[in-house]
């Protein structure tokens, strides 16, 4: 405390003036560059956040172009899928892509009609057979308009298509969708003799739709000798929430 106060005394009394400039003097560059270091660290920690921003945007639009590659590669080698099934199929069909699902917010009937994006001005009628890129027969069409045109899925209860079971007897019946869940085959006698796995094909016996388009796979069989008609439960082969694009089957 004593020196404390003599440093104080000397330095109002100015005695030790040129030594405390002195020591100013000799002191003032290590000071700068420590100012100057300072200044730089904040300078860099802004150049970093702008630098963290730019990288996070970078990132942001790498996802969005690898989503779109994504999309179109699966659009490829569906249209691809297509071609190929034109090509051993001889017959003439239009490409069309599905714009909506009737029903969207109805969890009950979602997904059993789609709307698609040709109409009458692509010589869409109705009746004409919907098939995806295997040549699956997904729906038919049903009401069209000058660009668009409605179409009806296998699952939806009104959607009934003149079937044939690759059985012994090539066993004829009529689909219908169940709950829009899956397809039932009714009409078929308790005469016939029906398999766990057999084949369900159209039978041609509609109009505008050929024969030999595959629905599905019978999955269950229940003949009660109490009914007239069997209860047959078709598996279908194609998955009706992931329909893209669509091909209409012409007359």
């Amino acid at each position: 405390m004593v020196v404390f106060g003599l440093l104080l005394f000397l330095h109002f009394t100015k005695i030790i003036s040129p030594l405390e400039n002195y020591l100013i003097r000799i002191s003032q560059p290590a000071l700068n560059r420590l100012h100057l270091s300072s200044g730089k660290q904040i300078e860099d920690s802004v150049d970093w956040k702008a630098k963290a921003d730019s990288l996070q945007t970078q990132i942001n639009n790498l996802v969005v172009d690898s989503a779109r590659l994504q999309e179109l590669q699966s659009e490829n080698e569906q249209l691809r899928a297509y071609l190929n099934f034109f090509n051993s199929y001889k017959r003439r069909a239009v490409l069309a892509n599905v714009i909506s699902q009737d029903n969207f917010l109805d969890a009950a009937k979602y997904g059993q009609n789609i709307m698609i994006d040709k109409g009458e001005k692509d010589k869409l009628i109705p009746g004409l057979a919907l098939v995806n890129e295997q040549g699956v027969i997904i729906g038919k069409v049903l009401q069209t308009k000058s660009n668009s045109a409605s179409a009806c899925l296998l699952i939806n209860e009104s959607c009934k298509l003149a079937v044939s079971i690759l059985n012994q007897n090539k066993t004829i019946g009529v689909s219908a969708g169940e709950l829009g869940l899956t397809v039932k085959i009714n009409f078929v006698s308790q005469m016939e003799k029906i398999n766990v796995s057999d084949t369900v094909i159209t039978s041609g016996l509609e109009k505008n739709i050929p024969a030999g388009l595959v629905l599905g796979r019978v999955s269950q069989v229940d003949n009660n000798e109490n009914d007239v008609w069997q209860n047959i439960t078709v598996e279908p082969l194609v998955d009706f929430n992931n329909l893209g694009v669509v091909s209409v089957l012409m007359p």
